[in-house]
């Protein structure tokens, strides 16, 4: 009986299939990395969401006081405030309120996340590094937490910055005193949630990185995040501005919007509710300041303001 000889594939068989996929490959990948993008936007969206609900929690705790948006340590000080830890020890620079101490309770993360049931992964969620979910551990990187939350807070805006004022000695907030157009003066933070009148397009969190000086390519997804987000404005200094495919450039060192997953930052706004925003709407101050009105020819979307 004749045996039939096996038959192999040739090289240019193999070359075909290898190109059919990677052929494939280049049309399925994009799709599934967009799938996968897409699935962290949500959460991301999710997880500012819950940070917003804290914030009306914190507000309507105080008497609808909203959270400053900054605390000097000589500020805690003066006012005796202290804030503590899950095991009720005490956020530094409380009790002593060394100055050489770091400031963590400064930031608003230590002061919100008892309304957050301390849930201070969700402020670092874009960080994949394994954390020891010990007391000790979490005393240890409490600055990480206060300094580098995924979202920045509007806090020259609502709540206002405070610091002791040199004249005074009193806290003061920074732009409590700010000069407009032909002199006038107005305190243009805003303190109480009711005196916002468009709570639905008043910005409250917002998706940032601290930026370098320079023009910033599309960044990584899980560069550090940073506690204050400002307008591109800010006391009539520019501070920053969107550049085209979704870059954005620092004027200086500053507190820049971050669009991770897909180049657009997630926004809170004080009504709860979130969306994705291109880079070039944040530059509408109205979006910022409360205070935010039209001067002569300038409209309120373009509002400025000196210190």
């Amino acid at each position: 009986m004749k045996q039939g000889t096996e038959k192999g594939f040739t090289l240019i068989e193999m070359l075909v299939v290898v190109a059919i996929i990677a052929i494939l490959i280049s049309v399925v990948y994009p799709a599934i990395t967009s799938g996968r993008n897409r699935a962290k936007k949500t959460n991301e969206l999710n997880l500012i969401r819950e940070t917003g609900k804290a914030w009306i929690m914190h507000n309507g705790m105080h008497q609808d006081k909203m959270l400053k948006g900054y605390l000097g340590t000589g500020v805690q000080q003066y006012w005796e405030q202290a804030w503590a830890f899950e095991d009720e020890s005490l956020v530094s620079p409380a009790p002593e309120y060394f100055s050489s101490a770091p400031n963590d309770a400064g930031p608003w993360p230590w002061r919100l996340l008892s309304y957050m049931d301390y849930d201070w992964r969700s402020l670092l969620f874009y960080d994949d590094l394994e954390w020891d979910n010990s007391d000790e551990y979490i005393t240890e990187h409490a600055g990480q937490i206060a300094m580098q939350p995924a979202f920045g807070y509007n806090g020259f805006y609502l709540g206002g910055w405070w610091e002791i004022d040199n004249h005074s000695g009193k806290p003061e907030a920074v732009f409590s005193r700010a000069t407009l157009t032909y002199g006038r003066q107005l305190n243009v933070v805003t303190s109480l949630y009711s005196q916002i009148r468009k709570t639905n397009k008043q910005i409250v969190f917002c998706s940032t990185f601290y930026a370098q000086q320079g023009s910033h390519e599309e960044r990584q997804d899980d560069v550090a995040g940073t506690y204050l987000a400002i307008p591109s404005v800010l006391a009539r200094v520019n501070k920053w501005a969107p550049l085209p495919n979704r870059r954005v450039k620092a004027n200086t060192e500053t507190f820049a919007p971050l669009g991770r997953f897909n180049g657009m930052p997630a926004i809170c706004f004080a009504d709860g509710s979130t969306k994705n925003v291109e880079l070039k709407t944040l530059v509408d101050q109205s979006l910022w300041i409360p205070q935010a009105q039209q001067i002569g020819d300038f409209p309120a979307s373009e509002f400025s303001h000196t210190q």
